[in-house]
């Protein structure tokens, strides 16, 4: 300490643990001046108040204040307004919050996803069943489908652009990407079809446009391994087994992404589940549904140019 009361900021940083650089730092920025600067080495000293307001700054950083914040409450002597700005930053934090709990639910889905394509590798692929698939709320684009693969893909690609330049975050959406053809025939020919990505809502999203409440019937579903390129095959294996146990199928069919491009590069560990709805659980289906969620969220589901 020197004889006039001060602190070197070598002493200082090692009271209040923060090194000299953030000291100076602080001092840049207008947050903490030192109370006296030798000319001639041009090192600082502090006062036992100054080392008082270090810890002051380090305890309003660790509740999440930015250093602007930060010099704002310093220099602020209104009570009222620092009440504010201590209210507007449990709101924000409460913000924060949600999201990355939204974000934890995402990630958990898509974890999930790992669990069932591994099983499903494990066991060869088709599986072949029946099940009912319930009403939930999905993100939907509709678009017209050429035939051909490397367009779907294509597709895919300008529809997530189009998705995040429309505001959506991923944590406002969880799970298997579904692509629904109008045609389960035309698909697997490679004939042009009306198709339509679909993302699961998160509970917790408040996302209402270009959305529909989808679900509440029965599918039969199975399991494609590999590239899409060779999904022909599993649809005649799934269409003899649905024929065989005497199902009526309604004419479209939902591409269930467990495993694709966003979670290896290899694809023979692709896994698609395809879901082929049963013709007496029909209701009008999309058109329908499209304008009953259309009425809810006061706009329709957008249609998307992809050329």
């Amino acid at each position: 300490m020197a004889k006039e009361g001060l602190y070197s900021i070598g002493k200082v940083s090692k009271i209040c643990d923060v090194s000299p650089r953030t000291l100076r730092y602080y001092e840049e920025v207008g947050l903490l001046q030192p109370d006296r600067i030798n000319e001639r080495s041009g090192y600082r000293y502090y006062s036992a108040e100054s080392m008082y307001q270090v810890q002051v700054i380090r305890y309003l950083s660790d509740e999440g204040f930015s250093l602007e914040e930060i010099g704002q409450i310093l220099h602020e002597e209104d009570l009222v307004k620092l009440r504010e700005i201590f209210a507007g930053k449990i709101a924000s934090t409460r913000r924060t919050i949600d999201y990355y709990h939204r974000r934890e639910e995402s990630l958990k889905a898509w974890y999930e996803l790992f669990v069932e394509g591994e099983w499903v590798l494990r066991h060869g692929g088709l599986s072949p069943a029946a099940r009912y698939i319930p009403r939930e709320r999905y993100l939907c684009y509709r678009c017209r489908y050429d035939g051909a693969e490397k367009s779907a893909a294509y597709i895919e690609a300008n529809y997530k652009t189009f998705s995040k330049l429309g505001g959506r975050a991923m944590v406002d959406v969880g799970g298997a990407v579904y692509v629904r053809f109008d045609s389960f025939q035309a698909r697997m020919e490679g004939q042009p079809t009306q198709m339509a990505f679909l993302e699961h809502m998160q509970p917790g999203s408040r996302q209402r446009e270009e959305t529909i409440l989808l679900g509440g019937f029965t599918a039969v579903t199975g399991y494609h391994l590999g590239a899409l390129e060779q999904v022909r095959e599993t649809y005649a294996a799934l269409l003899e087994w649905a024929a065989r146990h005497g199902f009526t199928l309604r004419g479209d069919v939902f591409e269930r992404r467990v495993i694709d491009s966003y979670s290896t590069s290899l694809q023979e560990h692709f896994v698609t589940e395809l879901l082929l709805p049963v013709e007496e659980d029909v209701s009008g289906f999309l058109g329908e549904l499209m304008e009953e969620a259309a009425e809810e969220a006061g706009g329709k589901p957008r249609e998307f140019d992809a050329t």
